[in-house]
């Protein structure tokens, strides 16, 4: 409240110093050009003045040559007439000149000249007579009286653009003293005023020195908010990376334990460690999420996404807790909702994952029900997508329903429930919503059950159809289905390499271990590893100078490289990404290490099957041709050899050349014919070893094996 009482007051000040400021200005302006104005007609006026008083003196003596020559004879007297008769055009000019702005002195100016030039014309012809006929006759012509009327209008003339031109300030003219008198009083005005405004600014400087010192108190404060968030954020990103080391160990070593074990008592025991060690790895999911929310980091990935694909998705997460409970799991989603619609899908299913499960923890009996809505919009490529959960259980108080959505803030009508979790989940689904554009209320009767709803409107219908989500489980990873490579695990947390050891035990792949950067680089030196596991925080040496050193050398600079790290900060992975051939995030399951070792080891050739029909003519001669073709696969080899395989043997690329032998195998199974099968699994394997010698060699004799098979298969 003093804060805006003293905005105000410094707006009122800034207000009246500028209105003094600029009224000074234009009383002092106005003043000054009016006067200018004055000033300048007045001279105009003089100018014009001498002007005419030259004008009427040259006519004048040229009237007065004429009557000294008329009586005389004498040419001498002629002077004045010639000297006018040269000068009064220059005269003119200069009149015109100075009426060119006004209309009406201009056309009085050329009327003068016009009748000056009569004048002249008329003394001319009186002096051509008294030259030609004589003193009398020359006399006659000026007693007509011609020369006489012309003169006075000329000066009546002269004496209208006199009247036409006064001068402004002189003692004469009307309003001079006046005008005098204002600009004088404009004058004394500017200096109260200027006074006054030195007096406000003054004044102001203080309030403004005042200001600035709040604005370097709040700036302060700001700074200290931005650093204690760096702080709180750093803090985050180290308390994650402490977690989520021994959390790898906790995990991973529980994975391979639930092999060993076959008494149950001891396997509920292992599942127990399992299940508590990933509620704790969510708690600490949770706050890392807020604490990007909070500072404005997160970044939403839309995708085309089918909506009906989250009902999936919860039936799977949530089925079995339900009915463990014996509550009823439903979700519907509208019929005719879009298919693919273009939004965050991992974001979505985060939201929806912490209120179903909010649900489920708080629903003893009866069901929860969650239903996918949309509306049109006016345009006909967005729509608004309506997702409501609602469920049976305690209820939430009518006081708490806003409350609910702060971080840290539990309802309270469950106690006992609530101690399983941290109060986080409603407020990431509301910051969540709203960074996606949405709104999420809540209504809730005590014992009867909560209603969530979700709005997001302006959701755009994409015209790509969505990837499916990955649903199958995938088989247990077995190290040995990867080609017998040289391991090299470097981390400095003991456990861990404990751990990778552990995983890789019994395959047959030979691994090597360091604890830091110089290790790393020395053994990578000494063992000239396949691919190496590079943990990036290490003491004395981390990852990233270890990854520079092993570059420098020879022979290790396209040696894969996995970054294997703890951190969960979103420009740190990218980074990491883009520095490393990979990347393994701690926790991570053997699955997950073993794809992303997959990338880079091929696979293990498998022996042929003894009961594979092809099985002896795999490893034979693709030479030896001693069936026909079918014309059928011969026009389908002969488009290949013309639109795919000349691409292929140029590249030698390592994908496309493994997709055109494996359309080769399939052709020859289609087809029965063993030749074409053996060139194509002989492709594969060079494909798949990365032998680029044999796979080029392999590539130039396909068209030599067309045209045998065209020998013998078609007429």
């Amino acid at each position: 409240m003093v804060r805006q009482s003293n905005n105000l007051v410094y707006r009122t000040v800034v207000v009246v110093w500028l209105t003094l400021s600029v009224s000074s200005v234009v009383l002092a302006a106005v003043t000054w050009i009016q006067l200018s104005n004055d000033l300048a007609a007045a001279r105009e006026a003089v100018a014009v003045r001498e002007e005419l008083d030259a004008v009427i003196k040259l006519l004048v003596d040229a009237e007065t040559a004429q009557r000294g020559f008329t009586i005389t004879g004498d040419e001498s007297f002629l002077g004045p007439l010639t000297e006018g008769a040269k000068k009064l055009p220059s005269h003119f000019e200069r009149l015109a000149e100075l009426a060119r702005d006004d209309s009406e002195l201009l056309k009085v100016v050329l009327n003068l000249r016009a009748q000056s030039e009569v004048s002249l014309n008329y003394q001319r012809d009186v002096v051509e007579v008294r030259r030609t006929e004589g003193a009398k006759k020359a006399m006659e012509l000026v007693a007509q009286g011609h020369g006489k009327k012309v003169m006075n209008d000329l000066r009546a003339e002269i004496t209208t653009v006199r009247g036409m031109r006064t001068d402004p300030i002189s003692d004469e003219a009307p309003g001079s003293r006046s005008q005098l008198l204002r600009a004088s009083l404009t004058s004394l005005i500017s200096g109260v005023i200027g006074i006054g405004a030195g007096v406000f600014a003054l004044w102001l400087s203080r309030v403004m020195l005042r200001h600035r010192e709040r604005e370097r108190e709040l700036i302060e404060a700001r700074l200290l908010a931005e650093r204690n968030s760096e702080e709180k954020t750093v803090f985050l990103a180290n308390m994650s990376h402490e977690i989520r080391t021994p959390m790898n160990a906790i995990l991973g070593f529980s994975e391979l334990l639930e092999t060993e074990l076959r008494e149950p008592r001891h396997r509920q025991y292992l599942q127990s460690i399992r299940s508590s060690a990933g509620s704790l790895l969510q708690l600490i999911n949770d706050i890392l999420d807020m604490s990007k929310v909070e500072a404005g980091v997160m970044e939403l990935r839309p995708e085309p996404t089918d909506a009906r694909e989250i009902c999936e998705f919860l039936h799977t997460v949530f089925a079995e807790p339900a009915a463990r409970k014996g509550v009823k799991l439903e979700c519907q989603a509208a019929e005719d909702l879009p298919r693919a619609l273009l939004i965050d899908r991992l974001r979505l299913r985060q939201i929806l994952v912490n209120l179903v499960g909010n649900a489920v923890k708080f629903t003893d009996k009866g069901n929860i029900f969650t239903r996918l809505l949309w509306e049109k919009q006016p345009t006909s490529s967005h729509i608004t997508l309506i997702i409501e959960v609602q469920d049976t259980g305690v209820g939430i108080p009518q006081d708490k329903l806003e409350a609910i959505f702060k971080p840290f803030v539990q309802a309270g009508a469950h106690r006992d429930k609530e101690r399983q979790g941290t109060g986080l989940g409603l407020s990431i689904v509301q910051r969540l919503t709203e960074m996606m554009g949405g709104t999420v209320t809540a209504a809730s009767v005590m014992g009867q059950g909560s209603a969530f709803s979700l709005r997001f409107p302006d959701i755009a219908i994409s015209a790509r159809l969505p990837t499916p989500a990955k649903t199958e489980i995938q088989p247990e990873a077995n190290f040995n289905d990867l080609r017998p490579a040289r391991v090299l695990v470097v981390d400095d947390n003991e456990i861990n390499c404990q751990l990778v050891a552990g995983m890789f035990s019994g395959s047959h792949h030979q691994l090597s271990f360091g604890s830091n950067g110089r290790e790393a680089v020395s053994k990578a030196a000494e063992s000239r590893p396949d691919i190496i596991l590079l943990d990036i925080r290490m003491p004395g040496m981390d990852g990233r100078e270890a990854l520079a050193e092993i570059r420098k050398l020879g022979g290790l600079e396209m040696t894969p490289i996995i970054a294997v790290t703890a951190s969960s900060l979103m420009a740190e992975e990218i980074e990491l990404k883009e520095r490393f051939n990979g990347y393994v995030r701690k926790p991570f399951t053997k699955r997950e290490l073993f794809d992303e070792l997959a990338q880079f080891l091929p696979p293990e050739p498998k022996p042929a099957s003894p009961t594979d029909p092809t099985a002896s003519n795999i490893t034979g001669d693709p030479s030896a041709v001693s069936q026909p073709a079918a014309p059928e696969l011969m026009t389908e080899l002969h488009r290949m050899t013309t639109d795919e395989w000349p691409a292929v043997r140029d590249s030698l690329a390592i994908n496309e050349s493994k997709a055109f032998a494996q359309k080769l195998d399939t052709l020859a199974e289609r087809w029965a014919c063993p030749p074409l099968l053996i060139y194509a699994r002989a492709l594969v394997r060079h494909a798949e070893n990365y032998d680029v010698v044999e796979l080029e060699r392999q590539l130039h004799e396909f068209g030599g094996l067309v045209d045998r098979l065209k020998g013998n298969g078609t007429p």
